[in-house]
C-alpha cells in the first residue's frame, strides 16, 4: 500500500465520543486492508460492527458482497462487515483501527487530521518511529497496540491466522475506559500501563528477528534450530541490548526466543516483503535501533550491516 491510499478527501464532522458500557457492540473501523487489517477485521466483526477502510473500490465491493474469512487452522469462518473506500463514514465509529504499514502512515495521518477529534484510534505498527507523526493529531484519545498474531492475506477478503497471541493495547494520549471489550477468548486484548516500554520490547524483537530472517531466507525457528544462525542471533541480540540497559536481558532473550519457538514455522513480515520484492518495514525497525546508537555514540556493526542488506534488497526489488 502507498500514498494513493488517500485521495478521497474528508469533511469535518462534529460528533461526541461515544460511551461505552461494558460488552456493548461498538462501532469499529479498520483502515487498512491487508493481512492484519482483514484478521482484527474478521474476528472483531464477530462481536461489533466493523466497517473496513481498503486503497481500492475494487476491493470495498468485494469485502461488501462476500465479507471476511478467516481461515485458522482446519476450521474457518466468515464475517460479515461493511466496507467503505471513500472514508466517509470514518467519523461515526466508535475505534478506528489503523492497521497499514509504517511508512503508509503519512497518509492516514493526513486524513485523520480532517476528523474533529471525537474517534478513538489504536495505531497498530511495527516499531516506534510512528509517534512523532500522532503528536499532530487532534484525536482526543490514542493508543497504541502491539500484535502477537502471525497472519497472511491470501485474497482480497480471505486471511490465514497462522499464529494466535494476542493485542497489547496502551494509551499514547487521553483516557480508555478498560471495562471495554473488544475482544473474545480467542482474539485477547490486554491493556499495557507504558506505551514506550510495550513498544520498545515489541520494536527490539522485530530488530533481532525479522532482518536475519529476511537476509538468510529463514523461518523463524531456523534462528535457534541451526547453530550457525543461533551464533548469529545471539550476537545481534547482545550487541542491540546493549543500547536499551533498562530492559532486562534475561527476559528480552526469554522472549525473543520464545517467539522464535511459537512461530518456528511462521516467515517475519520482512521476509515476505523481500519474497515479494516489496517495500520493507527497515526503517521503522532496525532504523530506529541505528539511530538510538548514534544517539549513544555506540557502534553496532552487525545490526548496521543487516540494515544495509536489507536496504540491498529492496532495491533490488
Amino acid at each position: 500500500m502507498s500514498g494513493i491510499f488517500f485521495s478521497i478527501p474528508l469533511l469535518p464532522v462534529k460528533m461526541e465520543q461515544r460511551k461505552w458500557k461494558g460488552a456493548g457492540k461498538m462501532k469499529i473501523g479498520v483502515i487498512g486492508a491487508g493481512a492484519i487489517g482483514l484478521l482484527y477485521g474478521g474476528w472483531l466483526g464477530k462481536l461489533h460492527e466493523v466497517t473496513l477502510f481498503p486503497n481500492t473500490k475494487a476491493q470495498a465491493v468485494e469485502l461488501n458482497e462476500k465479507g471476511i474469512t478467516v481461515k485458522d487452522g482446519a476450521s474457518s469462518f466468515r464475517t460479515i462487515v461493511k466496507a467503505d473506500d471513500t472514508f466517509s463514514s470514518l467519523s461515526s465509529q466508535d475505534l478506528v483501527i489503523v492497521a497499514v504499514k509504517q511508512y503508509d502512515l503519512p497518509a492516514v495521518t493526513t486524513v485523520l487530521k480532517n476528523e474533529d477529534g471525537g474517534v478513538t484510534i489504536l495505531f497498530l505498527q511495527n516499531g516506534m518511529g510512528h509517534l512523532v507523526l500522532l503528536e499532530e493529531l487532534p484525536q482526543k484519545t490514542i493508543l497504541v497496540g502491539t500484535v502477537e498474531h502471525g497472519a497472511s492475506r491470501l485474497d482480497g477478503t480471505t486471511v490465514k491466522h497462522n499464529g494466535h497471541g494476542k493485542t497489547n493495547i496502551a494509551v499514547y494520549r487521553g483516557k480508555w475506559d478498560e471495562s471495554v471489550h473488544l475482544h473474545t477468548d480467542a482474539f485477547p486484548f490486554t491493556v499495557q500501563p507504558d506505551y514506550e516500554l510495550m513498544l520498545l520490547r515489541k520494536c527490539f524483537a522485530n530488530a533481532v528477528i525479522n532482518p536475519l530472517t529476511a537476509v538468510l531466507k529463514a523461518k523463524n525457528g531456523e534462528l535457534i534450530k541451526n547453530p550457525h544462525y543461533a551464533r548469529v542471533f545471539r550476537a545481534v541480540f547482545e550487541e542491540l541490548a546493549a543500547l536499551f540497559p533498562k530492559l532486562s536481558r534475561e527476559k528480552m532473550w526469554e522472549e525473543v526466543t520464545g517467539i522464535c519457538k511459537n512461530t518456528c514455522e511462521n516467515e517475519s513480515s520482512m521476509l515476505k516483503d523481500v519474497k515479494k520484492g516489496a517495500r520493507t518495514e527497515i526503517d521503522a525497525i532496525l532504523g530506529y535501533m541505528l539511530e538510538t546508537a548514534a544517539r549513544q555514540n555506540s557502534q553496532v556493526p552487525l545490526a548496521s550491516a543487516l540494515y544495509e542488506m536489507v536496504k540491498g534488497m529492496e532495491d533490488k526489488g
